[in-house]
């Protein structure tokens, strides 16, 4: 039984021993020369994959300033487009001149509503902050008017310069004159205490 047990073995030791010492072969390994040029390889392919990149960058930016241009000439243009039958109104309006006053002054209105629609088509519209709480964004205050309403305090009273925005953003503060709230002469009068002998006593 034991030699049986010894035979078996000794075949088993022996391919183990084989494995072992093909596994080991340097020959069987991979060879390194081919894995520097596996590794040259993908290197060259990283970099071409990066220059790619790189170019389609410079590109894409090339894209975008050229568009940010034809966009900016489109606006231009578009507003130039807009404000020409203006122009021409104005013109008739010069050529006629010597017309009747009441037929220039419906001419120069005619020509401002149509300017103001130019500008709607702009994107443009006109502020009316009368009656509205004072505010640095919107409006620059030119003075202070006295009002007599404590409502009416710290709110626009009246508007020297029109203000405009645009596509909301305010593009020119409106210049406003602001309320600012005084007692009345009458309000003030009462709050005076009445004089009693002892301050005529006092003065003399």
């Amino acid at each position: 039984m034991e030699e049986d047990k010894k035979k078996t073995a000794e075949p088993a030791a022996g391919e183990n021993a084989r494995a072992g010492s093909a596994a080991g072969d340097p020959a069987e390994q991979a060879d390194p020369a081919k894995q520097i040029e596996d590794l040259k390889a993908q290197y060259q392919q990283m970099r071409e994959i990066a220059a790619r990149a790189q170019a389609d960058g410079i590109n894409y930016r090339s894209w975008a300033e050229r568009e940010m241009m034809r966009l900016k000439t489109y606006g231009s243009e578009r507003a130039v487009v807009a404000m020409l039958p203006v122009f021409d109104n104005l013109e008739r309006a010069l050529a006629n001149a010597e017309a009747d006053p009441h037929t220039i002054r419906d001419g120069v209105r005619m020509v401002r509503e149509q300017f103001s629609s130019a500008l709607k088509t702009l994107g443009v519209t006109e502020m009316n902050p009368v009656g509205k709480p004072f505010t640095p964004a919107e409006h620059d205050a030119m003075g202070m008017v006295p009002v007599t309403d404590k409502a009416q305090d710290g709110l626009v009273h009246t508007v020297v310069r029109k203000g405009f925005q645009m596509n909301d953003k305010v593009i020119r503060p409106a210049m406003v004159m602001v309320g600012r709230y005084t007692a009345p002469a009458d309000e003030n009068k009462e709050n005076v205490p009445p004089r009693t002998p002892e301050d005529g006593k006092n003065q003399q």
